[in-house]
């Protein structure tokens, strides 16, 4: 029976198995650390997978995170692929495993490359699809269904592609598979009436977003109208004091320039 950790189940997979979810991966973590920098800390040790002898990687970061799923097919430009029959999006033909964890992936399909031809597995979390669906589903942006991965920064004008199958020499996959209708689907609307539907949903979001920056703001103007407030009443108590000791002190000189006079 497999492991489980809150719930989610612990299984062993290759990481040539698992796809990639979206089209793009920077070179480096969120806590700095490169993408090279985790391969050179990935540890190694033998075990048995799948009745064989095999190689389980121990990576310096968390499980990542896979779901079985058909991946959304997409053009070069990253516009959904049409039925042309149906006019509903095509997806893959079969399930696959994908993540959500793209540049760990990246660096475990790196360092099972380097063992090639050896057999190599990783654990990893097994995320229901009713619960990714929920989760980050709305992030594949895919445009290879996972086979492939730019690796680089968005402005960079040449990005380097990992594939691991190039990368071992053996051929590649036909990324452009002819697609199947996924039953239940809406009729994709035609790009006009989307993109007028665009336009009023983002003039709503702008607005929802801007009543929130007024909510998030109130506070902060609240304790600014305080503080000038503060700021005005200490100087006008600052003032009168002056004021009251500059009298009260002409006072006294008027009395003593009196006293003087009458001796």
């Amino acid at each position: 029976m497999a492991e489980e950790v809150n719930g989610l189940r612990i299984i062993t997979l290759s990481p040539f198995e698992i796809h990639f979810s979206q089209t793009r991966i920077r070179f480096e973590f969120q806590d700095g650390r490169t993408l090279q920098t985790a391969l050179e800390e990935t540890k190694a040790r033998d075990t048995t997978f799948e009745e064989e002898d095999a190689i389980l990687l121990a990576p310096p970061f968390p499980r990542i995170e896979v779901t079985r799923w058909r991946c959304k097919l997409r053009d070069a430009e990253g516009a959904p692929r049409i039925d042309p029959e149906t006019g509903l999006e095509l997806y893959s033909q079969e399930e696959r495993w994908f993540t959500f964890d793209n540049r760990r992936l990246c660096c475990l399909q790196r360092a099972a490359a380097a063992k090639w031809p050896k057999k190599v597995c990783c654990e990893v979390y097994e995320i229901p699809p009713a619960l990714a669906r929920t989760r980050e589903l709305r992030k594949f942006d895919t445009r290879s269904s996972g086979f492939s991965v730019l690796v680089g920064r968005r402005e960079a004008q040449n990005l380097d592609t990992w594939c691991w199958r190039t990368e071992v020499g053996v051929p590649a996959v036909q990324e452009s598979e002819p697609g199947v209708v996924m039953p239940g689907l809406r009729r994709r609307r035609p790009e006009s009436e989307r993109q007028g539907a665009g336009h009023f949903r983002g003039r709503r979001r702008e607005a929802k977003e801007e009543e929130e920056e007024a909510e998030r703001s109130f506070p902060l103007q609240l304790l600014r109208s305080f503080l000038l407030f503060m700021i005005i009443y200490l100087s006008l108590r600052v003032c009168m004091i002056l004021w009251r000791k500059y009298k009260a002190g002409s006072g006294t000189d008027s009395v003593g320039e009196l006293e003087n006079s009458s001796l």
